[in-house]
This record gives structure tokens, C-alpha cells and sequence, in this order.
């Protein structure tokens, strides 16, 4: 009885097998521009950024194909296996999916995909199925197992690491904050061919400072704004100094937590930060954004005041104070937006799809050519934040509360403001010197050293 239900069951595994293979598609052909080095996977002859023509890349074992289950992911586009090993492997994975998406049983397809693990254990598509059996089964440990040896077959930059780093995430908040860290120390290391590269080529642009001269601007808002908070408006004086043009970026950001994690150097912090900071940016409920920080040229976020401070610091820069970052904004004739005082949506990176690459706006630049003043990312500020700061701040050089006040200035509309009256030069926000979110992030400045005599 045993061996014919046995026989019984390797017809039908056979026939669905056959079937299966049958009616699954080839890969999708990946092409990439050789201007810009995007990875294209459509039908695309030129590259719809900067009109290059599209080079095809040979297929490797890492291009992503529809799952029936609902879950994208890497997945093989080698040829038709000819040898009889490789045909085994490919009807234990069909046969386990099949298991998996047919009748529910993860505890099956898993066996089945460990033994087509056991003869090649280098697939990236098995691993991503893998992950997703076990994270079925609640095992996530196990899941960001293979989800680690999956991503490690990847492209960087590519869709296919990104959908990998968007399931690591999902796993993560399961594991204990250890887990977590170790996973986000590793990816530092992981990161550092792509981010060495983008350094390489844009660092000296993205370490560009503006010189500020020194003169009168006015600050604040007057009545007809009802901001009681950036009132009375008045002028201040203010001595030169320099300023970023750009938002730090992840690149530049990476490159200072490649420098703490392997030194342990925190000799230039804030004296007051946390014992044991990690400066890795992330959410602190969920973890690390694996995804965004694929992204060398996007503003770096989810960094608390404390981080912005020590790479400042780092970097040989401070923090801006916020009448220094106010003045750079709208120049000395107190006008409401970096460009003028009408609105103008196509001068500033706004809206949560809007592209994230630093200086993508140069229309909405400063008067002193400071970029993503508005929109983009809020940044962090020097000084604490009190509402009635105004009313008793220097006419030189203000500086902010000379004592603490529990909360430090945010500066800029983010692209994920809702009014425009957030987008203002002159709007005041603050935050807990440990807070984190995705529209926050900042710029460093640096005084003008004196001539010698």
C-alpha cells in the first residue's frame, strides 16, 4: 500500500512539475545605461534620464520574476538546465512551491527546498524562497538567514537588493534589538564597494561649501503670518561663515559610521549623548531603512540631533546655528522662499514620490546657490528652541537659549509637509535631541578663520 501511494504521489508531483515548467515565463533581459549606471529591466532602448543607449547585461542567476503567492523577489534566468542534477534541483523547487502555493504545506516545500539546497546551495532564488517558507513557519531567524545569502547575490542598486532589503526590514522587527544591531554593523561593511564608488565621483561636489558674507538679514515673520513663535520679526546682524550646499548625504554619512564602527572613536560627540550611542540612522521601533540607504546620493534621515552633531563635528564643521541657516535661506531682504516670496511647486523636491537626489532643484536654490532650503529633508540646527526666543535674542550673532530647553531647532519644509506655510524660510520646529523620522535630516557649517597676521 505504501509504495503505491508513494508511486501515486510522484506522478502527480511529476505531471505538476512538468506543467509548471511548462508554463513559466523566461527572465526579463537587464540592460543598464552606461551614463548614469542605472539597471533597466523593461523594453527600454535608451535610458529615459539622460538619453544613453542601453547596454544588455549577460543574465545572471539574480533577475526577478513574479511569484504566484503575491511575493517578488530575485530569481534565476539560467538557461534551460541540460544536466541531470540540475533538472533534479529545478523539480524539487517547482514541486516545493507548488506545495506551498497549492495546499499550504510550508513544512513540506521546505524539505524539498533543503534538498535542493544540499546540491547547490548557491542559488539566490532558493534562498529567497527559502526565507519566505520560514518566515511562514515564524521562524525569522532562519528567514534572515537565507535572506542575507540571497542579498549577497545581488547587484547594488539594483530592484531585485532592494526588494531583499525590503523583507529584511519586515523580518527584523520580529528579532531582538542584538539581532538588529549586528544585521545594521554588517550592512555597513556590505555597503562600502557602492558607497566608496559614489564618493569617488561626487564627493568633492557634495562638500561644497557657500560662503555667507557678513551684513544685516531680517528674520522672524511678521504679524500678517499669526506665528506668534517667529515673532516680532527684526534684523540681525550676522559675522561670515560657510555653509553646505547640499544636505550631508548617505554617502558622506556612511563614510563617518564606517569611522565609528571600526574605531569606537567618540571623542568629537556632544557630551551629553547617550553612553554607547550608535550613530546608525534607522527608526527606533522598526530598525534600519534598508532600503533607502541603498541610495548614496539621497539626503541622509532618521538621524537625531546627537548624529548630526558628531558628524559635524567629525567632518572638521558644526551644526548651523538657526539664524545662520535662516540667512542662507532667504538672503537679506527677508523673502518668504529661497527663490522669492510666490510659491513656485517645481522649485523644491516635495511630495512622498518626489525624487530624493540632493540638488535635483537648482531653480529653488538660495540667493547664495544653498540647495533644498525647501523641501527635501528638514534639517537640524545648533540651538535649543524656546518660542519666545525672539523677543530677547541678541541683535548679533544670536546663538539661542543659553540655557536647555529639552527641544533643538528644526529648520525647512520637508517634501512631506502638507502646507505650504511649512515651507517658509522663516518657519520654526523643533525636536527632542534624540528624535528620528524620515523627513529630517541636515547641513554643516564652518566659520571663516581670521587672516593671519
Amino acid at each position: 500500500m505504501k509504495s503505491a501511494f508513494a508511486s501515486f504521489f510522484f506522478i502527480i508531483i511529476f505531471l505538476s512539475v512538468s506543467l509548471a515548467l511548462a508554463e513559466t515565463p523566461t527572465g526579463t533581459e537587464k540592460k543598464s545605461c552606461p551614463k548614469c549606471e542605472k539597471i533597466f529591466t523593461d523594453n527600454s532602448v535608451y535610458c529615459p534620464e539622460d538619453g544613453g543607449k542601453l547596454e544588455l547585461i549577460p543574465k545572471v542567476d539574480t533577475s526577478v520574476q513574479s511569484q504566484r503567492n503575491a511575493m517578488e523577489g530575485p530569481h534565476s534566468t539560467q538557461e534551460e538546465p541540460q544536466d541531470e542534477k540540475s533538472m533534479m534541483i529545478q523539480k524539487y523547487i517547482e514541486s516545493a512551491n507548488l506545495l506551498r502555493e497549492n495546499s499550504g504545506d510550508y513544512k513540506g516545500a521546505l524539505e524539498l527546498y533543503q534538498k535542493a539546497e544540499e546540491l547547490n546551495p548557491d542559488s539566490a532564488a532558493l534562498h529567497w524562497y527559502m526565507a519566505g517558507t520560514y518566515w511562514k513557519l515564524n521562524n525569522h531567524r532562519k528567514a534572515l538567514e537565507h535572506l542575507e545569502k540571497c542579498r549577497s547575490y545581488q547587484l547594488p542598486g539594483s530592484d531585485q537588493i532592494n526588494k531583499v532589503d525590503d523583507f529584511i526590514g519586515k523580518v527584523l522587527v520580529f528579532l531582538e534589538v542584538e539581532d538588529r544591531k549586528k544585521i545594521e554593523i554588517k550592512r555597513i561593511g556590505d555597503r562600502k564597494p557602492q558607497m566608496e564608488a559614489a564618493l569617488k565621483k561626487n564627493r568633492e561636489k557634495w562638500e561644497e561649501m557657500v560662503l555667507v558674507p557678513a551684513s544685516d538679514f531680517t528674520m522672524g515673520s511678521t504679524h500678517e503670518d499669526f506665528i506668534q513663535e517667529e515673532m516680532p520679526q527684526h534684523t540681525v546682524f550676522l559675522d561670515a561663515y560657510y555653509i553646505d550646499k547640499y544636505e550631508v548625504t548617505n554617502a558622506q554619512y556612511w563614510k563617518f559610521m564606517e569611522y565609528i564602527t571600526r574605531t569606537g572613536d567618540h571623542s568629537k560627540c556632544d557630551p551629553a549623548e547617550p553612553i554607547n550611542k550608535s550613530h546608525i540612522p534607522g527608526n527606533p521601533f522598526k530598525g534600519y531603512d534598508y532600503k533607502y540607504y541603498n541610495y548614496p546620493d539621497y539626503p541622509v534621515t532618521r538621524i537625531d540631533w546627537f548624529d548630526a552633531y558628531a558628524y559635524a563635528s567629525w567632518a572638521g564643521k558644526r551644526l548651523p546655528t538657526e539664524a545662520e541657516w535662516e540667512k542662507a535661506a532667504r538672503g537679506t531682504d527677508g523673502r518668504r522662499f529661497p527663490w522669492g516670496n510666490v510659491w513656485e511647486i517645481k522649485n523644491c523636491n516635495i511630495g512622498p514620490k518626489g525624487i530624493l537626489t540632493v540638488g535635483s532643484y537648482e531653480q529653488g536654490n538660495s540667493v547664495y546657490g544653498c540647495s533644498d532650503m525647501t523641501g527635501s529633508v528638514s534639517e537640524w540646527c545648533n540651538d535649543w528652541y524656546s518660542p519666545t526666543y525672539y523677543h530677547e535674542s541678541p541683535r548679533k550673532n544670536p546663538k539661542g537659549p543659553s540655557t536647555k530647553t529639552g527641544k533643538r531647532i528644526i529648520k525647512g519644509g520637508s517634501l512631506f509637509a502638507v502646507n505650504v506655510y511649512k515651507m517658509r524660510c522663516a518657519v520654526r520646529m523643533f525636536g527632542e535631541p534624540n528624535e528620528r523620522n524620515k523627513s529630517l535630516g541636515f547641513r554643516c557649517a564652518k566659520d571663516v578663520e581670521a587672516p593671519s597676521e
